[in-house]
């Protein structure tokens, strides 16, 4: 009787497992952008749920100075890390840039950069992510931090990045912040 149902739970055990495993994909349209998320239903039902925690807040709580027919930053920058990086990445790299600026310290941001180990792509990619967090987030307003804005021109012309560095920089015009 033990055995049989130590067996039950075992297989049991592994078919959640194997579930766990099987990708996934999902196609959402956000203000007019399709974006794809691949990963297991957990991590895409994790990266919808952020998505919908950041997009039911009032807008009294937005401080940003966004227009309000933009969609808040962070939900912004989660959907364009996604074909990068995964739903899951994604999601925790945006959590540690909303950490980091909570703490006032953008130096916590650094173990993120393991997520690229070898890729060069994905570590200039995660510099230029963090370039224009930290210019939208406060950046702009210091004339001396010229080399954030620097970091993110010249990430512009670069093949693999530009695509992505584009895109942030037209958020950041459409926010009124890159003239």
């Amino acid at each position: 009787m033990r055995s049989g149902m130590a067996s039950l739970i075992q297989r049991r055990t592994t078919d959640a497992a194997h579930h766990q495993k099987i990708m996934n994909t999902v196609t959402i349209t956000v203000n007019d952008n399709t974006v794809t998320l691949n990963g297991s239903y957990m991590e895409i039902a994790n990266v919808l749920l952020g998505l919908s925690d950041v997009t039911t807040q009032p807008a009294a709580s937005v401080a940003n100075n966004e227009p309000a027919e933009l969609a808040p930053f962070n939900a912004f920058l989660t959907v364009e890390l996604t074909p990068y990086f995964g739903a899951a990445a994604a999601t925790m790299i945006v959590t540690k840039l909303k950490r980091c600026r909570a703490i006032g310290d953008f130096r916590y941001f650094i173990p993120i950069y393991k997520l690229a180990k070898d890729d060069l792509q994905k570590r200039q990619l995660l510099k230029v992510v963090s370039a224009s967090y930290r210019y939208k987030f406060g950046g702009y307003k210091n004339p001396e931090q010229y080399s954030l804005r620097s970091e993110i021109k010249y990430a512009k012309a670069c093949d693999e990045c530009g695509k992505l560095a584009q895109v942030l920089v037209n958020r950041l015009i459409a926010e009124g912040l890159w003239k």
